[in-house]
């Protein structure tokens, strides 16, 4: 097997094997966590065998897309990527239900979840934001770092070109569409669960398909009263430290699991 860095020219390899493991086909993440972290992966004769990616914040580093092909499935190839790409650093990532095990025996413990949820939004807009303009942009990155405890100004420099970003008196959030169908929800930063519903309507409202990744009850509870599904819980998990940074009380929803 050799284990090398992945490159644009592996976007199409990379989003057949995420199709191949039942993950969505979207070229455009994989090209925007490879312009932004640092991608491996695992080939042999007949092509791309796993991968993984680490995005590196300067306060931590942020594991996502692990990805083994079935055909090489529990041979210990996770385990080689995810090694790989460790440091002795803070590490965070999301786990599924199969991959938790591997990374509590790299050192990773559980400091929380998220629930993924998709859909149709059915609900009225909440009418309590407004787009954000680039003069809003120090703030609101400024509103980040402190939240999420990481300095990422990149994430809502490229929001605000290709995405939206919505301010409300209570909070920010961002939204991106990772296929032309569908919507991602996030980063959501508000001070109530309440603010964070009304930040979600307003993003949600009039689009053909969402997905939001929740963890308050009152969210849950919210989101799918309005005609989103779950897909199923991830648990976040961290590695050389107690807890994640930051004022992470206010940090209701990521944009991607791979980001923090």
């Amino acid at each position: 097997m050799e284990l090398r860095r992945l490159t644009k020219d592996d976007i199409s390899a990379c989003s057949d094997l995420a199709e191949s493991r039942s993950w969505p086909r979207e070229e455009s993440k994989w090209e925007f966590l490879l312009a932004h972290g640092e991608g491996w992966g695992l080939f042999d004769e007949q092509g791309l065998v796993g991968t993984t990616i680490v995005t590196h914040y300067p306060e931590l580093a942020s594991i996502s897309m692990v990805l083994v092909d079935e055909r090489a499935a529990r041979q210990g190839h996770a385990r080689r990527l995810v090694s790989h790409v460790l440091d002795t650093g803070v590490s965070t990532l999301f786990a599924t239900e199969m991959g938790r095990p591997l990374y509590e025996q790299l050192g990773f413990h559980a400091v929380g979840f998220t629930d993924i949820h998709a859909g149709t939004f059915t609900g009225p807009a909440a009418g309590v934001s407004r787009l954000a303009a680039e003069a809003d942009l120090d703030d609101v990155v400024a509103l980040d770092t402190k939240v999420t405890g990481i300095t990422r100004p990149y994430l809502w420099e490229w929001l605000l070109r290709m995405g939206t970003i919505r301010i409300s008196d209570h909070g920010v959030a961002g939204t991106w569409r990772v296929r032309t169908q569908r919507m991602l929800i996030g980063p959501v930063i508000a001070d109530t669960p309440a603010d964070t519903c009304a930040l979600i309507a307003d993003c949600a409202a009039g689009v053909p398909s969402v997905r939001v990744d929740v963890h308050d009850p009152e969210v849950i509870a919210f989101v799918r009263a309005n005609g989103m599904e779950s897909w199923g819980e991830a648990t976040w998990m961290v590695r050389g430290a107690e807890q994640l940074p930051g004022d992470r009380a206010r940090y209701r929803a990521p944009l991607l699991q791979a980001l923090g």
